[in-house]
């Protein structure tokens, strides 16, 4: 009696919202009906062996919703398994060779994938460290031309303040100088970045200006 009353209460405590839930199958709730067992454990027999891996009596318990206690009591639900259940099954070579391929690949193509994705981190760190640079190298050459249009370098010469800076450098100092600022404002560094772009445009057809 004291049994009956242990089983009802863990029953009821696997009962969830009328339902019965996978832990309540464990508990004592199974089919009454020797013939429904035999064909739920047959059926699930069959779908473990479809499956083509090694499975246990608690495999077929679990599929089968049965505990394992039910199969182990009963000669022929455990006949029904034979020697199917806790035994390893034997692989045909020809699949082991396929499945040992198939493995061998996945693991080759998961390293190929890893190292293109460490290339292409490495290789957006570089193209970030480049924009970063090129856009300090903007704002130096934009403080600089700040600076050279200032009222205190007008008085070098006529025209622009750049135009006197350029009539006091010799013609090898203003290539030299075109060059470094050419670099640092090619509009080709700014391609994403419309209105840069055409600021940068715009200064190297004013430092080329001086350079002729």
């Amino acid at each position: 009696m004291r049994h009956n009353n242990k089983c009802e209460t863990a029953q009821r405590k696997c009962r969830v919202n009328g339902k019965t839930t996978r832990a309540a199958r464990t508990c004592g709730a199974k089919p009454k009906d020797p013939q429904q067992r035999a064909a739920q454990v047959a059926a699930a027999v069959r779908a473990l062996e479809k499956i083509g891996a090694a499975f246990s009596v608690a495999d077929v318990a679990e599929r089968a919703g049965l505990s394992r206690a039910t199969i182990y009591r009963s000669d022929a639900l455990r006949a029904i398994i034979g020697a199917k259940g806790d035994g390893a099954r034997t692989v045909p070579a020809d699949l082991h060779e396929k499945l040992t391929e198939r493995h061998l690949a996945a693991k080759s193509k998961t390293r190929t994938l890893r190292r293109e994705l460490a290339e292409l981190e490495q290789s957006w760190q570089e193209m970030r460290g480049r924009a970063l640079s090129a856009e300090g190298r903007l704002l130096e050459a934009e403080r600089k031309l700040k600076l050279l249009q200032s009222p205190a370098n007008a008085r070098h010469g006529g025209g622009t303040p750049l135009a006197g800076i350029g009539a006091q450098m010799s013609a090898d100092e203003r290539r030299q100088a075109r060059r470094q600022l050419a670099r640092a404002l090619h509009p080709d560094l700014f391609a994403k970045d419309a209105p840069t772009q055409a600021l940068a445009t715009e200064l190297l057809k004013l430092i080329n200006s001086l350079a002729e």
